[in-house]
């Protein structure tokens, strides 16, 4: 089993190795995690998103957790993006207090995800040129990284929360469609 610095410095270098590809290339990387989202939920029931076997969350709270942080992290690259300098994460989680993403149903959170990726994805083309693609911020794992790094980032995240949600659906008890 790897140890855990390890793991960063693979996250970092492949965020780095991603962010060195440019702004089409993670435009596209955003596209395809997208699209790893869309298959992962297709077809998903209700009871499904519920489903939570042992200790770990249901798809439902997967999904929102996952928007919430991708939400987060979109703001801030805008911000930073813009010139501006953006909240201390504590001021920036208060900030986004009581705009928890709605997964209430499997609808919602389909559209949660299509949502957030149109956010990034447009996002993403825009950095074309930016002068500020240097500007970092922290991540409480990973350390400081760049925007295009967050953006890399993202599919990492992404595909963490993906496995997660395939986990529940491959449990013995996962309900049946």
């Amino acid at each position: 089993m790897q140890d855990l610095s390890e793991v960063v410095e693979q996250a970092r270098g492949y965020c780095s190795h991603q962010a060195s590809k440019g702004v089409a290339s993670l435009a596209s990387l955003m596209e395809r995690t997208r699209a790893d989202w869309e298959r992962c939920l297709e077809g998903m029931t209700e009871a499904q998103a519920s489903f939570a076997p042992g200790e770990e969350w249901p798809a439902r709270q997967v999904v929102a957790h996952f928007l919430e942080v991708t939400d987060g992290v979109n703001l801030r690259i805008a911000k930073l993006t813009a010139g501006e300098v953006p909240a201390s994460t504590e001021e920036a989680e208060l900030a986004r207090a009581g705009k928890t993403p709605d997964c209430e149903t499997t609808d919602k959170m389909r559209q949660g995800v299509a949502d957030v990726f149109d956010e990034i994805i447009k996002l993403t083309r825009a950095l074309e040129g930016n002068a500020y693609l240097e500007r970092q911020f922290p991540h409480s794992a990973f350390g400081q990284l760049t925007i295009l790094e967050w953006i890399a980032f993202q599919r990492i995240h992404g595909m963490d929360h993906i496995g997660q949600v395939d986990k529940n659906k491959a449990d013995a008890g996962y309900p049946k469609a």
